[in-house]
């Protein structure tokens, strides 16, 4: 059984991204600009649906799908590029292969311990980067596979473009106010 990547991440390190993203021919400033963030990720993972939301100074991505259905990816705000995405498990790994203008392009996510790895694979160029988790929720089921418990989200994310999560805090914020009440109790 895959893991649950449900949780909170804050970023670690990366590598090789300059170079990842000149083989994809983003433009230098952009290249720099992106270099120079240090994204944390906040994932929903509820049986065969996901939402990965990747959190920056600048912007915020959102992927939402359902694993094993491709749909259309617009990339607009990463390189202004759309594909056709899949996401599916390989043993415990989470797998998106995106087809699109530029060949063999896609990622990897996995978790060892409570660090969250990624690979971002493109035409020729490796990226690497890592993120630890934050809080707790760490690899528990959202009751997607019988007799686990069932984590509750009383609240998700608060700018997403899946209409059901609108007007709600992020998880994070969750997780900060679950500290402050347990202070309080202390």
């Amino acid at each position: 059984m895959p893991p649950n990547l449900t949780g909170y991440y804050r970023f670690v390190s990366q590598e090789n991204m300059d170079n990842y993203l000149r083989a994809l021919d983003i433009n230098v400033v952009l290249r720099k600009l992106v270099c120079l963030l240090k994204p944390d990720k906040e994932i929903i993972h509820t049986g065969d649906h996901m939402i990965i939301r990747t959190i920056t100074s600048l912007r915020d991505y959102v992927m939402d799908f359902d694993l094993g259905v491709q749909f259309e990816e617009d990339l607009g705000p990463v390189d202004g590029r759309k594909c056709q995405t899949t996401v599916s498990w390989e043993g415990d790994q989470l797998v998106c292969e995106q087809l699109g203008e530029k060949r063999n392009r896609g990622w990897r996510h996995w978790l060892e311990g409570d660090q969250l790895h990624l690979v971002r694979r493109g035409p020729v160029q490796l990226a690497k980067s890592q993120s630890q988790r934050v809080g707790g929720g760490g690899g528990h089921s959202v009751g997607a596979h019988g007799s686990e418990p069932a984590l509750q989200f009383p609240s998700t994310f608060s700018q997403t473009s899946s209409p059901a999560l609108r007007g709600q805090p992020p998880l994070h914020t969750n997780i900060r106010l679950q500290r402050l009440k347990v202070k309080l109790k202390s």
